[in-house]
């Protein structure tokens, strides 16, 4: 596994403590099928990611948990009928703006149509 926190998620950070804007806050979680190679290799991330490599979903989440003072944990459900068939192998944060905010990239997770199936981001500093 992989993950970036991508540099317009940087500026907006840095922009904030200068207190020209006000940080938008985490929506929700995008998922894709797009972070390997015809090889099965997962791709290389940069910090200018502005999309994912394949995005097939982009959800609020559920729910969100406080795990320590620096990371909060966002969680997203897919329901037995959704992406029935894709190999899921990258997810995001965004914010409210539609910007990532962080990207990973993780071996492919088959998801079949008979099964519920949660990604769980950790925001973490």
């Amino acid at each position: 596994m992989k993950s970036i926190i991508t540099s317009i998620a940087r500026k907006k950070m840095a922009q904030t403590r200068k207190g020209e804007i006000s940080l938008p806050t985490v929506a929700g979680i995008a998922i894709g099928d797009g972070a390997e190679n015809e090889d099965g290799i997962l791709i290389e991330l940069t910090l200018e990611e502005l999309s994912l490599k394949n995005e097939l979903l982009r959800r609020e989440y559920c729910r969100c948990e406080k795990v320590t003072d620096t990371c909060y944990r966002y969680r997203m459900e897919l329901g037995e009928d959704e992406l029935a068939g894709k190999k899921i192998n990258e997810a995001a944060l965004y914010d409210a703006d539609g910007d990532l905010l962080a990207i990973r990239v993780f071996a492919g997770k088959m998801k079949d149509a008979d099964m519920e199936m949660a990604f769980e981001y950790d925001d973490k500093f």
